[in-house]
């Protein structure tokens, strides 16, 4: 079933090596049964798309991309209820019948590495194009999920991101505290203000002015530089027996080694930035055989969590469209790339979108 004229090409961004991205005409996906077709209002540029293209981590041609919301245009068999629905989408859905699933550990599901969603090529997310096809486990899985016609394009696409905020969240010691989060890009914010909104005290670390002084206006009690002895000043700043949990969203060993130090006994550090197998960080072990302290890893979405993550992306308290400081059209896909892995001044989540006008620029 269709709502309204597809057409049968359309535009699309396609790595085929190197650094840079072609902007090209490729064929609308076609869906069969069980699967739906989706026109991307709007998409952003995650760091883990960005690795891949920067690391050669996927073998191209791919279309990649997967922060995405858009509406229903075409429907499959027996999926016909999503036609006309506005909707954001995961890439990726657990099979929840493994025992990792039974675990709760459903990003470690063999099915959940599976991409599930295509613009065209191996399947890579496919976000940066005008329209992409979700696959039929995840839309039977929970992956597609309907949002109100007035939340904007710019905070519906960050209902992935969200999610994986909100999951970090949950591997947090139950007893509130001061919890210090290594970086504030757009996730590291995000983390500021759920924690902050959860009774945590939040010391923030970010050497960029703007991304400082936005971390205090969504809750940070303090904000330090990476390049201050991080071990010293927190312990001021959570005394006497310092923070009682990290959150790296980044992957400096410097600042990681700074506030492991300055961890309370017992206390937990999550690494939430290393996404990316052989990845190394030298520690000191001691940190965590004689104090005691816990380093625990915090990866992707849950599709627990779904409900939970559109219940507070539509809670008008949080600005959730600011994290969104940049949206290209999909022509501009190079000059998108170079400022997310490049940011400056005010920019934060960049976004690639098919009509500019969808979301108000």
């Amino acid at each position: 079933m269709k709502a309204g004229s597809i057409p049968a090409e359309m535009t699309a961004c396609v790595w085929r090596g190197g650094s840079t991205v072609e902007v090209e005409t490729v064929p609308v996906p076609e869906i069969g049964d069980g699967e739906l077709l989706v026109e991307v209002e709007a998409c952003g540029l995650c760091p883990t798309d960005i690795k891949k293209i920067d690391l050669g981590l996927v073998e191209p041609p791919v279309i990649l991309g997967h922060e995405m919301a858009g509406v229903v245009v075409a429907a499959g068999q027996g999926v016909a209820a999503f036609l006309g629905k506005r909707v954001a989408v995961y890439h990726h859905i657990p099979c929840l019948q493994c025992r990792l699933c039974e675990l709760g550990r459903y990003s470690q599901c063999p099915g959940y590495k599976k991409t599930g969603t295509t613009a065209g090529f191996a399947p890579a997310g496919g976000g940066w194009a005008e329209y992409v096809k979700v696959l039929p486990w995840v839309v039977s899985g929970g992956g597609v999920v309907e949002i109100p016609e007035r939340l904007p394009a710019k905070a519906a696409i960050l209902m992935e991101p969200l999610n994986t905020c909100l999951k970090c969240t949950k591997a947090l010691p139950h007893s509130k505290g001061t919890v210090v989060i290594l970086g504030q890009g757009p996730v590291g914010l995000m983390l500021t203000a759920l924690m902050h909104r959860d009774g945590w005290e939040v010391v923030a670390v970010e050497p960029l002015p703007e991304r400082q002084q936005r971390s205090v206006r969504y809750g940070a009690k303090a904000v330090l530089h990476p390049g201050e002895d991080l071990h010293k000043k927190l312990k001021e700043l959570a005394p006497p027996l310092g923070p009682d949990a990290v959150i790296a969203a980044t992957d400096s060993e410097e600042a990681i080694n700074g506030s492991l130090h300055a961890l309370r006994p017992g206390g937990t550090l999550i690494l939430f930035a290393h996404t990316r197998e052989g990845q190394q960080l030298q520690i000191d072990a001691g940190q965590i055989g004689v104090a005691e302290k816990q380093i625990i890893g915090s990866y992707s979405s849950s599709v627990k969590l779904n409900g939970l993550t559109k219940e507070t992306l539509v809670d008008q308290h949080f600005p959730w469209q600011e994290f969104v400081s940049h949206v290209f059209p999909l022509n501009e896909i190079n000059q998108a790339l170079a400022l997310a892995r490049h940011p400056e001044g005010d920019s934060l989540k960049v976004a690639v979108t098919p009509d500019p006008e969808a979301v108000g620029l």
